[in-house]
């Protein structure tokens, strides 16, 4: 029986993943700094990036770890490279057949963000090692970036959309994420292995488009501003320079959903076999 190890196991992807897992026939393991996890896991260790994995490792032979870990705050470049790197080779060491790693298309090498910046250097570690990489925009489901948007965009009857919602969203539903890591593990990574895959619906839709879907799926009315971005990003400025003031976005943050709002991604979603759906079929499924 197929044994798989999830790093970051309490996470939105991670337990959708344990679950799709579990139905398959495979054995999951799991990998958490807390206690909050799936019951699709049949035992989960506690360990933090920068701990060792060895434990989890020496429980069970493994044949796939699937990196979803993240760490957050003051040094969380460091941390996660440093983490997820010692991860990757304790795994090889211990003899595990496959590793996937899940990346994002907002991973580059001059990515305005540490979270950004951390995940290109670590795609490319996975990358050159032999494994597979996962590169994923906004996964529509119960939770992750999407369920923040959802949040924003129900919170009250006005809305205020950055540059007129303008952005460029690139999204998959969680099913179909879910189905292809099971698929990809239980080939054993054949045909994949080596490369980066950007698994996103081929076209994107708009911010905008985005949070009508969602208004309209909860029949609610709600009123769309938009507001230029060039203001928002001075006050953020003038914001963050008041000491011990603990804001819920950047201006980094800001100007990187900009950056990449404006850029157009190649999409790998063909390959893998499943269908593309409407936006609003994709959140009617994440709402339910």
């Amino acid at each position: 029986m197929t044994t798989v190890l999830i790093t970051g196991a309490g996470g939105f992807i991670a337990r959708h993943l344990a679950q799709t897992l579990a139905d398959a026939g495979v054995r999951v393991l799991g990998i958490s700094h807390s206690d909050t996890a799936a019951p699709a896991y049949i035992r989960v260790f506690r360990a933090s990036l920068g701990e060792t994995l060895l434990p989890a490792l020496a429980s069970e032979p493994v044949d796939a770890v699937v990196h979803t870990a993240l760490a957050d705050g003051a040094d969380a470049f460091g941390v996660n490279v440093a983490g997820t790197t010692r991860w990757m080779d304790e795994a090889r060491a211990a003899g595990v057949g496959l590793q996937i790693f899940l990346s994002t298309l907002s991973a580059e090498p001059n990515a305005l963000s540490d979270y950004g910046r951390a995940k290109w250097t670590l795609q490319q570690r996975f990358v050159d090692a032999g494994e597979v990489v996962f590169r994923l925009g906004v996964v529509i489901g119960d939770g992750g970036m999407y369920a923040r948007i959802r949040s924003s965009a129900t919170r009250a009857p006005v809305v205020p959309m950055l540059d007129g919602g303008r952005q460029l969203l690139y999204v998959a539903g969680i099913d179909a994420v879910c189905a292809v890591l099971s698929d990809a593990i239980l080939a054993g990574g054949e045909g994949l292995r080596g490369s980066a895959w950007n698994l996103v619906q081929p076209e994107p839709v708009t911010l905008r488009t985005m949070v009508e879907a969602i208004n309209r799926q909860r029949e609610r009315r709600v009123l769309l501003v938009p507001v230029p971005a060039k203001p928002v990003l001075a006050a953020l400025r003038v914001a963050e320079s008041v000491p011990l003031l603990h804001l819920p976005v950047s201006s980094t943050n800001v100007r990187g959903l900009i950056q990449q709002g404006q850029r157009r991604f190649p999409s790998d979603f063909a390959r893998f076999g499943y269908p593309v759906q409407p936006i609003s079929e994709l959140i009617a499924t994440g709402e339910s």
